[in-house]
């Protein structure tokens, strides 16, 4: 364009030049000179248009740059965010509020019973949403010596001496109803994480692979608090203390139970790593009451939940405290009989040893036998008494866990559990229900590929029941376990 125009320039002052060189030129006459000014000025109005011209395709070359540079801009952002939605997400990208425990998960842990951690996300297109799904597929092969409950160790259902299938002998079982299918949602808010969780195993009642919803909650979390809502373990249950056992049923003694709720845990205090929180929870009452026909159970208020809990990495430990309302109404005259209840735990679990790790539990109260593993729903939060009045059964549950590293692939876990049901004198019950179960476990677990595990399982049980009579059971299980996304 510039070199266009210094040819202009070039010729039109040649053009001048050679005008004024002509002979005599400075002497022409009048009508010579009229006829040069108009030369000149026909020159200078096709220089002005030429001009106009190269102004007019500058400019649009300018607009067709501007418009390329545009278009190029947005298919690079296009691309890079095909890339992003489609790349996985790390545990780095995710945020995350809590204290992220430094002992070792072996082999034989149940998958899925923690919280998982940030890994295995993808992203949901540009809705700001990321989600993590796993499936573990997992069966079971069991022997025991007597009849047990078909797919799960629950000591309190092993035959005492004088009751059918006592002794019955050795029979065999495999089940598929450990899998599990869980979907994580989470996403990033001005007020912190917000977790959506929806996890099942197959121990429902309809068929030999049932549904059976686990969790259904939602949770949001930040630095200062943790607010929860919906179908989860309850606050009475710490979950991190769970042996690691290929039994899913787990210790008699443990307080494992699901339920609706809302909770609230505020983090009371911080020192590096380490926090103090009081988790508070509102759940479903659930009044397990041996009751006659006519008598209905019912609970005036929810089951309320006060803990407080001291995390580290290396180590934990929690106090739980548990208040009920138990009822019966009669169906005929519609009174109603009411018994306070309430309920006391300390658990613990820390790494020792390097690898190995150590989990206890201890719990004693009246009137929440429904929140221990083994007796939950034998009718044992409360009775009546020969006065006819409601009340509360003393019980008692305690465990202990072990876990040892053989290396990174191998290790062995143990447990054991007690429970005491203690009633009053006057209080009247079935006579064939357990009043002392113990409950024992021992295995060895290969974590032979990323994603697979195979282990071995010694499991022995004792029911003792209120006339004194007592049984007796083992059980040797084998798994094998496949977690598509661990």
């Amino acid at each position: 364009m510039k070199i266009l125009r210094k040819h202009l320039a070039v010729g039109l002052g040649c053009a001048i030049a050679g005008l004024a060189s002509q002979p005599g030129y400075s002497q022409s006459s009048s009508a010579d000179a009229e006829a040069l000014r108009k030369q000149m000025a026909q020159m200078q109005v096709q220089m002005q248009q030429l001009q106009k011209q190269l102004d007019e395709l500058q400019a649009k070359q300018t607009q067709t740059a501007a418009k390329q540079e545009e278009v190029a801009a947005k298919q690079e952002a296009a691309t890079a965010k095909q890339e992003a939605a489609a790349a996985p997400v790390t545990a780095a990208e995710v945020p995350s509020y809590e204290t992220k425990s430094e002992i070792k998960q072996p082999p034989s842990a149940l998958p899925g019973v923690n919280e998982p951690l940030p890994e295995g996300y993808v992203r949901l297109g540009d809705t700001g949403n990321l989600l993590k799904i796993d499936l573990v597929a997992q069966l079971d092969a069991m022997t025991d010596d007597t009849k047990m409950t078909p797919d799960l160790f629950v000591t309190s259902a092993i035959p005492v001496k004088g009751s059918p299938f006592y002794n019955a002998g050795w029979r065999s079982n495999l089940s598929g109803k450990q899998s599990i299918f869980r979907l994580d949602f989470r996403r990033d808010t001005p007020l912190g994480v917000l977790k959506v969780v929806y996890k099942n195993n197959f121990f429902g009642s309809s068929g030999d692979m049932g549904f059976n919803t686990q969790y259904f909650y939602s949770e949001l979390e930040n630095d200062r608090y943790a607010l929860l809502a919906g179908y989860f373990l309850s606050g009475f249950t710490d979950i991190d203390v769970f042996p690691n056992t290929l039994d899913f049923e787990g210790p008699n003694s443990f307080t494992f139970k699901y339920t609706p709720q809302i909770r609230f845990s505020p983090v009371l205090y911080k020192s590096g790593e380490s926090r103090l929180t009081m988790p508070m929870s509102l759940e479903k009452p659930n009044a397990d009451i041996g009751v006659p026909d006519r008598f209905g159970t019912y609970s005036k208020t929810p089951d309320a939940v006060v803990a407080l809990r001291w995390e580290d990495p290396d180590w934990h430990v929690q106090w739980a405290n548990l208040f009920r309302d138990l009822g019966v109404e009669d169906s005929v005259t519609g009174e109603s009989i009411t018994a306070s209840a309430w309920a006391t735990q300390l658990t613990a679990a820390a790494g020792v040893f390097g690898d190995d790790s150590v989990q206890a539990w201890a719990s004693y109260g009246k009137g929440y036998a429904n929140f221990l593993q083994d007796v939950s729903g034998l009718g044992l939060d409360a009775a009546f008494n020969t006065d006819l009045d409601l009340e509360a059964i003393k019980a008692e549950g305690y465990g202990i866990g072990y876990t040892h590293s053989w290396n990174e692939k191998m290790s062995t876990s143990g447990s054991y559990g007690l429970i005491k049901i203690d009633p009053d004198d006057n209080m009247i019950l079935d006579p064939s229900l357990p009043e002392e179960t113990k409950y024992f476990s021992l295995n060895w677990a290969w974590q032979f590929s990323e994603r697979a595990m195979f282990g071995v399982e010694y499991l022995w049980g004792q029911n003792n029941d209120f006339t004194g009579a007592s049984g007796d059971a083992q059980r040797i299980q084998a798994s094998m376990r496949y977690d598509l996304n661990p």
